[in-house]
């Protein structure tokens, strides 16, 4: 009989920690929404008032900002700087192709990213100032979905990892 109680209480906490550990990951992507803008932000900040040259920028937002933002950024300077012909866009678009993986971001997210990118660096001050304000205009956006996301699914998440342990428990016993 204790044996059956501990079996079974295993397999509720087994089950629950699932259910946890899917709900964490809606937690994750309207951080690094957040995260993200809060980087281009001062990218903007580095084009418009800095005057710094783009990979010297990118290395100053990627010292100040999150750890997996900054690699985004640390990457896209480093193919920049690799002097294989790539244009900062391609560049860009290099590092997000090994940033989107382990991101939590949606592909509505990395198209919007990816649209940034084609402009960065390719066109004057001005114009690389009102694509940054359309990108964060878009990010926003889709941080406001994720946070509806969230809220709908951490809860069910939650639930249904409980509740399947239990219905388990009920079913083996």
């Amino acid at each position: 009989m204790l044996f059956k109680l501990l079996g079974g209480s295993l397999v509720i906490l087994s089950c629950s920690m699932i259910g946890f550990l899917i709900a964490g990951q809606y937690q994750l992507r309207p951080k690094i929404l957040r995260n993200l803008q809060t980087a281009i932000s001062m990218l903007e900040t580095e084009i418009n008032y800095g005057h710094s040259p783009l990979p010297e920028a990118l290395k100053n937002i990627a010292k100040k900002c999150d750890k997996v933002i900054s690699e985004l950024f640390l990457n896209t300077v480093k193919y920049i700087s690799e002097r294989s012909g790539l244009t900062a866009g391609e560049a860009w678009e290099k590092a997000l192709e090994d940033f989107f993986p382990n991101s939590n971001l949606s592909r509505a997210d990395m198209e919007i990213l990816s649209a940034f990118g084609k402009y960065l660096g390719a066109t004057d001050i001005q114009d690389q100032i009102k694509n940054i304000k359309l990108t964060l205009i878009h990010l926003r956006q889709q941080e406001v979905a994720a946070l509806e996301e969230r809220q709908k699914n951490e809860k069910l998440w939650r639930y249904l990892g409980v509740l399947s342990g239990i219905m388990v428990f009920l079913l083996l016993y």
